[in-house]
């Protein structure tokens, strides 16, 4: 007759041979003769573990520990079955009593580390940290450790940290299919697609069916400009996971990227159904609604928005978060880039307003250092701080009683498209700076229109190109009568302006002793003293509309920023223009100078009150 341990040797055989459930089945056999054999009965739980039965694993694992309370791999293998049933308290207690008898365990120091991390629990990275030290070859900690970095400041060098990081977890399990994903989506944070791409392909040779290779797939691809290839990667990953988010969430940036708000709202909301509480689908869910001009449903769920959740965890904020209501002393938030703080900076008089009318006591509003003259000029009602870095916010000593992230303020005291003010113009350049750069302009191009001119963003990555035009494109501008074209760009040009400037055209007027980057109330002061701007989306094009200026902006499809309207309402004096499906860049330069808005120089632009 075979004994108890015979089978057992067979069944631990068999078990560390991948055929698990065979295994089962032998420690099942173990138990019809010896029920009491806590060995067969943690190893039958473990093995249930891992046939994807955790309900079942469980009361087995936890039998076995009544019998061999001392057993740390039984403690961490229930901890890992009390994870996946969503009992992350008491999974994280069996964990923990898994290494008070065995330091060095790793199952239970891996476990651990996954629990903490999907709670989102401070103590992810020191476990991740832990299991590296511990065991430098298992990829498990290096994967957490990466992921954890960008968690704890998801700001462009932890994210470059991170992705050396995950990369160490590739190399070392180079068919790591969560991890190839996941480096994958840090390199897309890195305006790195076509890398991306490349390892969003390794994951889907490794894992043929993997939906969540397919996801970062056609991530990238949206990246990438390939439309078409990114809506079918992103049907075919719903597809294969119905009940997941990813491949629902991919399809709606795709119609969102292709201008296809309605179906975006769809899919969208598909996506939401299934993760409701997924803070990023929802704040995407909110741009969808947005682009289409509904307010009422995009405002209440733009407050999920990544940059907002971020300021929501700074230490030291005063308890209240304003609702637009009266309040004693207001703390206003920065956040995100130039651009959208120059956005919601069109709220900053109803900030003014309401402390000059008593419905504020006072408001300190956090803003780019830069923008101070600017603001200071047209607002001195309100209280200005330079922005912190973003590892350095700290709250505790600023005197306030409630607070609310910039981008909050529209959402607040925007909530209809009939509450944006119609005059054009909320910052006040500086008079005498305007009336210089209108007699420099008066020497250096008279009897001409003098336009402004910025044709990209000053970040230059890989994924930029689809969003502006190179500078050769813009040459139809300089086909319009009696017009002078100054550089409002703000980074080094110089190489472009040789290999695409027509030789027998007026060069292109750069002011003198302007910073062009960070004296922006000298770029405003430009900006009002000239006849128009044409502006790519950037900062520029937001001081633009910010001071009144008459502009024309151009870009390859409206977003979420144009709230459903011609032109975006937060700019009166701005008028859109977007690429047609089939339109060229140059083609576009064409329709933009044949409809170019000058004015007589030294027309009056609007002004605040």
């Amino acid at each position: 007759m075979t004994t108890p341990n015979a089978l057992l040797a067979r069944a631990v055989a068999a078990h560390r041979n991948g055929r698990i459930g065979e295994a089962a089945t032998e420690y099942r056999n173990i138990l019809a003769i010896d029920p009491g054999h806590a060995r067969a009965r943690h190893l039958l739980g473990f093995a249930l573990l891992q046939l994807g039965s955790p309900d079942e694993a469980e009361p087995m694992l936890t039998e076995a520990l009544r019998r061999w309370p001392k057993a740390p791999d039984a403690w961490a293998h229930l901890g890992l079955a009390l994870s996946r049933l969503g009992r992350a308290a008491d999974a994280r207690t069996a964990l923990r009593r898994s290494l008070l008898l065995a330091p060095a365990l790793l199952d239970g120091a891996e476990g651990l580390l996954d629990v903490a991390f999907e709670s989102n629990d401070g103590s992810t990275e020191k476990l991740a940290d832990r299991l590296v030290v511990l065991a430098p070859r298992r990829p498990a900690g290096w994967h957490r450790r990466g992921l954890s970095r960008i968690r704890r400041a998801p700001d462009l060098p932890a994210v470059a940290e991170a992705e050396r990081i995950l990369r160490r977890a590739v190399l070392l399990v180079p068919d790591d299919v969560p991890a190839l994903t996941d480096l994958a989506d840090t390199l897309r944070m890195l305006r790195l697609p076509q890398t991306a791409w490349r390892v969003g392909i390794r994951a889907l040779r490794a894992s043929p069916g993997s939906s969540a290779a397919r996801v970062v797939l056609a991530a990238a691809l949206v990246d990438l400009d390939r439309a078409e290839a990114a809506e079918k990667t992103a049907m075919a990953a719903a597809t294969l996971s119905p009940a997941a988010t990813g491949g629902y969430g991919n399809l709606a940036q795709c119609l969102y990227g292709e201008g296809r708000f309605d179906g975006a709202v769809a899919m969208g909301r598909r996506a939401c159904t299934l993760a409701p509480r997924d803070p990023q689908l929802l704040a995407n869910l909110a741009t969808y609604h947005l682009a289409r001009g509904d307010l009422e449903r995009g405002w209440p769920l733009f407050r999920h928005r990544p940059a907002r959740r971020l300021l929501a965890r700074s230490p030291g904020l005063p308890a209240a978060a304003w609702n637009g209501g009266p309040a004693p002393r207001l703390l206003v938030l920065a956040e995100q880039g130039l651009g959208d703080e120059l956005l919601f900076a069109s709220c900053w008089r109803d900030l003014a307003a309401m402390v000059r009318d008593g419905a504020l006591g006072s408001a300190a509003v956090e803003i780019d250092p830069r923008l101070r003259p600017l603001a200071t000029r047209s607002f001195p009602r309100i209280d200005w701080l330079d922005r912190p870095g973003s590892r350095e916010r700290r709250y505790h000593q600023v005197e306030a009683t409630h607070w609310v992230a910039a981008g909050d303020l529209p959402t607040l005291l925007r909530r209809r498209i009939a509450d944006f003010p119609p005059t054009a113009g909320y910052l006040v350049p500086d008079p005498a700076r305007v009336a210089g750069f209108r007699e420099w302009l008066a020497v250096e191009a008279p009897d001409r229109y003098c336009v402004g001119l910025c044709w990209r963003s000053g970040l230059q990555t890989a994924d930029r190109g689809r969003y502006y035009p190179p500078l050769e494109d813009c040459r139809p501008l300089l086909d319009v009568p009696r017009i002078r074209l100054v550089a409002l760009q703000y980074d080094d040009f110089t190489a472009e302006i040789a290999a695409a400037w027509p030789a027998d055209r007026p060069s292109l007027l750069i002011p003198p002793g302007l910073d062009r980057r960070d004296d922006l109330d000298g770029v405003a002061a430009l900006i009002a003293a000239l006849d128009a701007t044409v502006t790519a989306d950037t900062a520029v094009l937001a001081l633009a509309g910010a001071v009144g200026a008459s502009t024309l902006s151009f870009g390859r499809r409206a977003t979420w920023v144009a709230l459903g309207q011609t032109s975006p309402p937060w700019h009166p004096s701005v008028v859109s223009a977007h690429r047609a499906p089939d339109e060229t860049w140059m083609g576009l330069m064409r329709r933009i100078a044949g409809n170019l808005p000058v004015r007589p120089r030294g027309a009056a632009n609007g002004r605040p009150v």
